[in-house]
């Protein structure tokens, strides 16, 4: 009887589908030659990326054994030992292959922490850790890297002395193959390796379907004044960013974090990627004096995100009403501006709107949502403040056919309110009431006694219990068991007799029973 083989790419694919599963790969090594040659890509593509445990820190061991000569000097004199977690830093190591040449996702605050676990036994001050040791590493990585698909780095990193005469243009690096770009500047850019490798990425990087900008990454947890610290940021690596911006030939997402100025610089950069922007998101971004006419023009663009932004006045937004765009998705998250500038968005964009997220809600939102948003499927609310609730009477008026609630103040009026004017063709709703909340089973109680009867889903972040199971099964048996889908928490939780007797009772009227993931929920919806 012959035996029939897998093919190499058999295995190859096998391998793949194996990538997440580092414990089952570190034992596919051991198979034999080929597999091993196979597995080892794979494993390294994203090593730092690996769970923390006792022994993932080890990776290092693995990236000292590829230093050269100089690199392995350098080690030393900064760690003053000769030996560090069982490894001779004085030994010459021959690796069986060149591991950092596989890295295909490399993010340096990873790496920084992984180093951090691997020299925990030793007394090194932080200064020295992040200025000296820290970037022998990262030199030797980026030295030997040429398949670099993700890359997520700051410039800060270039400024410590091993990088004085890092060449970056004579080193291996390879960027040619990076379709995603995190960039974080702090203000300071006025070194030669930083401004080097941005020229390098705007020569040779042209693939990028991501690319973030952030230009302050400490500015709100050390409560460093942004505009500040952009005003800082020279001419030079403004046009390095522009010119990144603009050279990529298919651009689908980009971010901006912190910028308080040359905003109308980037967004009449944007408009160079007109034909293939689909996603934007402006996190902490001040638009005062900001032109939205080139924004405009991105006439493929379907998700908008604007997250703590502020400045926006509502002469600015007027342009909007000719927006070439038809956005599917936009979200609006703790904004500092007018209230009114919210709702006026909403007016311009709304017409093709699927998925729309606000927060703390007025009486001109909840009309202009009700107005302004006809294709509406997915509405996500967050009440993180007192509202007038008022302007619950407009939702009868909705068209959504879902609706996300997180809620942390006014309970008590909010549920029965709500009950009475949820409309009919909303079918899913969910609710995240804040842990703080005390007697939440009476308001979820409330809600379901009032509301009406066509919901197919509803998902609550509530236990298993034996009175909250009876208000479900009398909810069930009004609507004429409409309701397909419960979602609750601690679905593994011990039910008593009774319990178990509701609970399959309800299953027996055709619902499923699914664990409440708050995550999920706060994040993607239903």
């Amino acid at each position: 009887m012959t035996l029939s083989y897998l093919t190499d790419d058999c295995f190859y694919y096998i391998l793949q589908y194996l990538q997440n599963d580092n414990p089952t790969l570190y034992n596919c090594l051991l198979v034999n030659r080929f597999w091993c040659k196979t597995t080892i890509p794979i494993l390294y593509a994203n090593p730092f990326a690996v769970k923390i445990s006792t022994k993932s820190h080890l990776i290092i061991s693995t990236i000292i054994f590829c230093f050269n000569k100089a690199e392995i000097l350098q080690l030393k004199e900064q760690l003053e030992v000769n030996q560090i977690n069982n490894i001779n830093i004085d030994e010459e190591h021959k690796p069986l292959f060149e591991y950092p040449k596989y890295l295909e996702n490399y993010n340096d605050f990873g790496i920084n922490s992984t180093i951090r676990r691997y020299c925990s036994g030793l007394s090194i001050s932080h200064s020295k850790m992040y200025n000296e040791i820290i970037p022998i590493f990262h030199k030797s990585i980026l030295r030997q890297s040429r398949n670099i698909k993700k890359l997520d780095i700051s410039l800060d990193l270039f400024y410590g002395k091993s990088f004085k005469n890092f060449n970056v243009q004579n080193s291996n690096l390879n960027l040619i193959k990076l379709n995603s770009l995190s960039i974080r500047l702090n203000g300071t850019t006025n070194n030669e390796v930083g401004q080097e490798f941005l020229r390098n990425i705007a020569d040779v990087s042209l693939n990028l379907r991501q690319l973030i900008i952030n230009l302050n990454q400490r500015s709100r947890r050390l409560l460093i004044n942004p505009t500040t610290s952009n005003n800082l940021i020279d001419k030079t690596t403004w046009k390095k960013l522009y010119k990144i911006i603009q050279g990529q030939n298919k651009l689908k997402i980009f971010k901006l974090w912190n910028c308080s100025s040359s905003l109308n610089n980037i967004l009449s950069s944007l408009e160079f990627q007109k034909h293939s922007l689909v996603h934007i998101e402006f996190n902490n971004t001040n638009f005062v004096n900001v032109s939205l006419k080139s924004f405009n023009n991105l006439y493929n663009l379907e998700c908008l995100i604007f997250e703590y932004c502020e400045g926006l006045l509502l002469n600015q937004c007027e342009i909007l009403n000719f927006a070439s765009f038809k956005l599917k998705e936009i979200s609006f998250i703790r904004d500092k501006w007018n209230i009114d500038i919210t709702p006026s968005i909403i007016k311009y964009l709304g017409e093709p709107l699927q998925r729309l997220s606000v927060e703390n809600l007025t009486i001109p939102l909840i009309e202009n949502i009700s107005l302004y948003c006809p294709n509406l499927i997915l509405l996500k609310i967050g009440i993180y403040s007192h509202i007038d609730f008022s302007g619950l009477a407009f939702f009868k008026d909705l068209r959504a056919k879902m609706l996300n609630i997180t809620i942390f103040y006014d309970i008590d009026k909010f549920f029965r309110k709500l009950a009475n004017n949820v409309p009919i063709n909303v079918s899913k709703i969910s609710f995240y009431v804040g842990s703080c909340i005390s007697n939440k089973f009476s308001k979820f109680k409330e809600f379901l006694e009032n509301c009406h009867n066509n919901f197919e889903m509803i998902n609550l972040n509530h236990i298993i219990e034996l009175e909250f199971l009876k208000i479900v099964l009398n909810y069930i048996e009004r609507s004429n068991n409409n309701l397909k889908t419960l979602g609750m928490v601690n679905l593994d939780k011990e039910l008593n007799d009774e319990e178990l007797k509701l609970l399959n009772q309800i299953k027996d009227k055709g619902v499923k029973i699914v664990e409440f993931n708050i995550i999920h929920y706060i994040y993607k919806g239903v």
